[in-house]
């Protein structure tokens, strides 16, 4: 007979699981209760993000409607569509600190919220310019009626790169004690009209565009040569 796997609810009251949460909650109670000094960027705004990126280029930019910026409470969004040899639907919202608790909102929560239902979830790994290693994204195909998308996204921060939303948390916890600061953007990209086209053809343009806006965004928001206040 094969091995039965421990219920998730064994796990969670493991000794090593309730040792890790018993962490995290320091950590967390630490994190929001210190009063050192927070390093918080000032980076240009997103909108002067470059129009042309690689063999792309931005056909329209959109601004979040006051509902959805209210819901989001991101301090800087990008919303755009490029195109080239093909269509990509191109997303950015940056907080700067998230010691307030405004944290980034997953697309797993926010496209089945409009009516997306979900096909496929994993985390894959991508080769970007400009990076010793790959970096990890997730990778989502929605549907809504007629409609399909594929989608990535990731979570970035100064430091690293993540595509799981609980360890992005854990991250959060430990680079605020040790670098002192809490900024983080999450980035999606959508293929969208995924059933209209060859779908490995697309896809492959949607890690091209990947490939080609990554290091861009990262030298807009990341830049060394960005401003900086301090949070007390």
């Amino acid at each position: 007979m094969p091995d039965e796997k421990p219920s998730p609810l064994a796990v969670l009251r493991s000794k090593p699981a309730l040792a890790v949460a018993a962490v995290l909650a320091v950590e967390i109670a630490v994190f929001y209760a210190s009063p050192n000094r927070e390093y918080i960027p000032s980076p240009p705004p997103l909108a002067q993000f470059d129009l042309n990126v690689g063999k792309w280029t931005m056909a329209a930019q959109h601004e979040l409607d006051p509902e959805s910026q209210n819901l989001l409470k991101a301090d800087d969004t990008l919303t755009r569509d490029y195109v080239g040899p093909n269509h990509i639907d191109f997303f950015v919202a940056f907080f700067k600190s998230q010691r307030a608790g405004v944290t980034p909102h997953s697309p797993k929560m926010c496209l089945p919220a409009n009516g997306f239902t979900e096909e496929s979830s994993r985390i894959v790994s991508l080769s970007v310019p400009g990076e010793p290693k790959p970096i990890p994204v997730n990778r989502y195909i929605v549907s809504l009626g007629d409609r399909r998308e594929l989608v990535y996204y990731w979570f970035q921060t100064a430091h690293r790169v993540t595509a799981d939303e609980y360890l992005s948390k854990f991250y959060l916890i430990l680079d605020s004690l040790h670098y002192r600061r809490s900024d983080e953007a999450l980035v999606r990209v959508i293929a969208t009209d995924f059933n209209n086209r060859d779908d490995e053809a697309q896809e492959k343009d949607a890690i091209q565009f990947i490939r080609d806006v990554y290091q861009p965004l990262k030298n807009q928001i990341w830049s060394s040569n960005t401003n900086a206040a301090v949070w007390r």
